[in-house]
């Protein structure tokens, strides 16, 4: 079996002499062998090993276990690091923690100790089993890659060269080499689902086909190699179209809308592994529908949630992926002349005489600003508030419009609609809506000796 390793290792490039490696050991069978093959590795190579271990406290044999490997290290001068999981509740999703306990563990002496490479014991069976859990539970076609041979992990990298090897395999040359190793006794439980699958599922496949785990490794490798291509077409998709942005992405939604489906879905599922699973979402068919569907429904406004608080918006042409932020509307504002005021933490409004500018604050001298000259006979004071259903705006001395109907017209997103300001006269009659439009009520005549000026301004 070393001869098999060995060469599967170097046509690889899994590692170059004097590197330094990080082997993951639970003292289980599989990892006491991949411990007795590197070292073995490490005589021909001068490789500097190590040994890293979790003892996560589920077992009382896990204490004699830790000692055991902590005295076989010191025997064969290996360094050896080791922590305890001391979690509280170890019942709720506990395989999950425990492995992210475990991953960030070695991450840490990776980066304390400057090991390059990190090695664990998974073997073929237990790419089956991860691949058959995933079927089961619902995958993306890219997850079923399965447990991958190499991969970039912390600052260096992560390598599973046991994967060419079935547990029979690994448990046989155990045997053969007289290497000790300890039975982990919930591995025999089947209140865990791998658990169920390694007891129930997989020995009848095998059964069926004795090529079954070289054909689920056939099956994994394909995936990858498609993956490979999807990513080809996804990623150069993805970095044309999308934006980090302070509160999430943005998105560029007319090209995308012009692609088959296929490259949506596949456009769709990178977004979301790129932007909200590594803030702790788990992805699944349902969240691509939803974007599917908001993607290509015919209305030009769309909010769809996700899970927890994030949400996909679409305006018109732009799409936004970003966490909910409840919109509280702020209270009515009044202004006389001569008057200025706050109306967020990044607007700001003034009345004044145009011959007589009102002194403004220092913070706000380089925000951007917009401007109205009004009749000086309009009634004061001026009321600030947004908008209100049923609002219109008379911009002609004929005409008037619903302020919906103008945003409509303008494609204003509703995000922007529901934090724009109404500046109404005292008689009720809107004057002003910054940005947008301003009531022909407003326009001095051409006889009017003193104007107000509005000033509205807005830190970008």
């Amino acid at each position: 079996m070393f001869h098999e390793f060995y060469r599967h290792c170097k046509n690889n490039h899994y590692w170059e002499p004097n590197d330094r490696i990080l082997l993951a050991v639970s003292g289980g069978v599989d990892s006491m062998v991949l411990l007795h093959l590197f070292q073995l590795a490490a005589v021909k190579d001068n490789l500097k090993l190590a040994v890293a271990h979790i003892d996560h406290q589920i077992r009382p044999e896990s204490v004699e276990e830790a000692k055991y490997l902590k005295k076989y290290c010191q025997e064969y001068k290996l360094p050896f690091y080791s922590r305890k999981w001391e979690a509280a509740n170890k019942t709720k999703n506990m395989e999950a923690r425990a492995r992210q306990f475990r991953y960030h563990f070695f991450d840490e002496i990776m980066a304390e100790k400057n090991y390059s490479k990190l090695v664990t014991a998974h073997h073929s069976d237990d790419q089956a089993e991860t691949i058959l859990m995933k079927l089961t539970r619902g995958s993306t076609l890219t997850n079923l890659v399965g447990i991958r041979s190499a991969q970039v992990f912390g600052n260096g990298k992560l390598l599973r060269p046991l994967l060419i090897f079935s547990k029979e395999q690994l448990t046989a040359f155990a045997e053969q080499e007289a290497i000790r190793y300890f039975e982990d006794s919930s591995n025999l439980s089947d209140d865990y689902m791998r658990n169920r699958i390694r007891h129930h599922v997989i020995p009848i496949l095998k059964k069926e086909n004795q090529q079954f785990l070289q054909h689920i490794t056939d099956f994994g490798e394909q995936i990858s190699y498609v993956e490979e291509v999807i990513q080809s077409v996804v990623i150069p998709k993805y970095q044309q179209w999308v934006t980090k942005n302070h509160s999430g992405w943005h998105i560029q939604l007319r090209g995308l809308k012009q692609e088959p489906k296929s490259v949506q879905v596949f456009f769709i599922q990178h977004l979301l592994q790129q932007t909200i699973v590594p803030e702790g979402i788990a992805i699944s068919r349902k969240h691509i529908h939803q974007c599917l569907t908001l993607l290509n429904d015919e209305a030009p406004q769309m909010t769809m949630d996700l899970e927890q608080g994030w949400q996909i918006v679409k305006e018109y042409e732009c799409g936004y992926l970003k966490k909910r932020t409840p919109f509280i509307r702020k209270s009515t504002f009044s202004l006389q002349l001569g008057e200025q005021l706050f109306l967020s933490e990044k607007e700001w409004l003034g009345l004044e005489k145009s011959d007589e500018p009102i002194e403004q604050p220092e913070t706000i001298k380089n925000w951007q600003k917009s401007s109205l000259l009004i009749n000086s006979n309009t009634p004061l004071p001026l009321m600030i508030r947004h908008r209100q259903n049923g609002d219109r705006i008379a911009l002609t001395p004929v005409l008037t419009k619903r302020l919906n109907r103008l945003f409509i017209d303008q494609k204003t997103p509703n995000s922007i609609r529901e934090k724009t300001w109404v500046i109404l006269s005292d008689d009720k009659e809107i004057i002003w809506v910054p940005d947008f439009a301003n009531s022909h009520l407003s326009i001095p005549k051409e006889t009017d000796k003193i104007l107000y000026r509005l000033l509205y301004k807005i830190k970008e």
